[in-house]
């Protein structure tokens, strides 16, 4: 088969991309709609569960990691605290709609500046520090996350050791919106062979309401993923990608570093807000335990699986964190593999297996690993600064392509378009 080139930044480059993420927004909900309560899903002799809380989770956690690609993926900056800020906008909704009753969305207005604020504070050890001393500090934050909140000056607020609960505040789904959950169950339970997987087309009080929540959910997600976006093409943006890849150089170039690092501390921080903000919607309490600096290290596994400076490794990443260790603790028999070696905190093992064997095969991440394949049918060639068209397209547009055309770019279709004046990379 042909490889297909396509050029950066035309019309048919965006149908392909916003195709790409229509078709991955369409299959979560169907997943959504097929495990609005809690399944399974059968391989073998094993069962693994897979529910709406498990998927919301992955949700809160690609949001996070999506936070961590502006500061190590974009910035290069090696920062393992962002469970700090995860744990700040879960206790800061959870306080405010368990004591003041605000709606969770509302509480954003408050969380996401109050994240940005610490964030660029915390952040200001950034401008003397770097590398594994700038790692130390930050996983140092995550580690006292947990403390912090168990202050007994602060346990009104925070619920000390046992956490702020918002279970007395459900978030009901609006009649018009679980008049469209009905009707959409009731259609997908009529399609023949896989309707059986959708329920009787008629979703329960509790179902619409834990759809309702995950429609949410993915809206502000998205929402974030394309604030990210933006931000990444924009001069600050650049000026982000430049610190990474020669930090004296950008400095020479006229980039304020003290500016820029702060501020994608800030992005950060704020998406990590977001993501708080997220978890505590689905699991109702905000606890200490859920905060703590194993979280901030699965994050960093979660960004490295994926793959770092890329916002599809978000998504990716957030589901491996969530569902590898749960269904590989599920997992009670494999051909080959001695029950005994399977008990025990199998979960944790097989992410960090999987991280070892992504280093020395896949090194971009998982996301890498699919731009390589998907190289092989379609390639997207950037666009020069100047907005000509790139020889080398053309002369693969014009006839096969040969071996001197190889220098054509493997971008994925989550790069972002390269236009105007942007002669940098980033993702979306």
């Amino acid at each position: 088969m042909a490889t297909k080139y396509i050029l950066a930044g035309t019309q048919q480059h965006r149908i392909w991309k916003y195709a790409t993420w229509g078709l991955f927004i369409v299959v979560v909900m169907l997943v959504a709609f097929a495990y609005v309560d809690t399944g399974t899903i059968d391989i073998g002799d094993n069962s693994y569960n897979l529910s709406m809380i498990r998927i919301a989770k992955a949700v809160s956690f690609g949001v996070a990691i999506l936070g961590l690609q502006c500061v190590v993926g974009f910035t290069g900056q090696v920062a393992l605290g962002q469970s700090f800020f995860v744990g700040t906008g879960a206790y800061i909704t959870a306080w405010l709609v368990a004591d003041h009753q605000w709606p969770y969305l509302l509480t954003l207005v408050v969380v996401v500046p109050a994240c940005f604020l610490i964030g660029m504070l915390l952040g200001l050890p950034a401008l003397r520090i770097k590398g594994l001393y700038l790692a130390l500090v930050t996983l140092g934050m995550a580690a006292v996350f947990p403390s912090i909140v168990k202050l007994d000056a602060i346990s009104d607020q925070t619920g000390g050791s046992g956490g702020k609960s918002t279970a007395e505040s459900k978030l009901v789904s609006p009649e018009w919106a679980t008049s469209i959950f009905d009707g959409i169950a009731g259609v997908l339970q009529a399609v023949p062979l896989v309707g059986q997987y959708f329920g009787d087309g008629d979703l329960s009080e509790r179902e619409a309401d834990r759809m309702w929540k995950f429609v949410l959910f993915i809206i502000v997600a998205a929402i974030c993923f394309w604030i990210v976006n933006n931000l990444v093409k924009s001069r600050p943006g650049r000026a982000m990608r430049a610190i990474r890849d020669n930090e004296t150089g950008a400095a020479v170039s006229g980039v304020d570093l003290a500016m820029t690092k702060t501020l994608a501390f800030g992005v950060a921080s704020a998406l990590g807000g977001v993501a708080g903000t997220i978890y505590v919607m689905e699991v109702g309490i905000a606890s200490p335990d859920d905060f703590t600096q194993l979280l901030a290290i699965n994050l960093i596994v979660g960004l490295v699986v994926g793959g770092v400076g890329t916002l599809s490794g978000a998504v990716v990443g957030g589901l491996v964190v969530v569902l590898i260790p749960d269904w590989a603790a599920s997992t009670e028999s494999v051909a080959g593999v001695p029950e005994r070696w399977l008990q025990g905190p199998t979960g944790s093992f097989l992410l960090g297996v999987m991280l070892i064997f992504l280093t020395f095969v896949m090194p971009g991440g998982i996301v890498a690993g699919f731009r390589k394949l998907r190289a092989r049918y379609v390639q997207v060639v950037p666009r020069p600064p100047d907005g000509s068209v790139p020889a080398a397209f053309a002369a693969a547009t014009a006839g096969p392509a040969t071996d001197g055309e190889a220098m054509l770019s493997n971008e994925s279709d989550d790069e972002l378009v390269h236009t105007g004046s942007d002669s940098g990379s980033n993702d979306e």
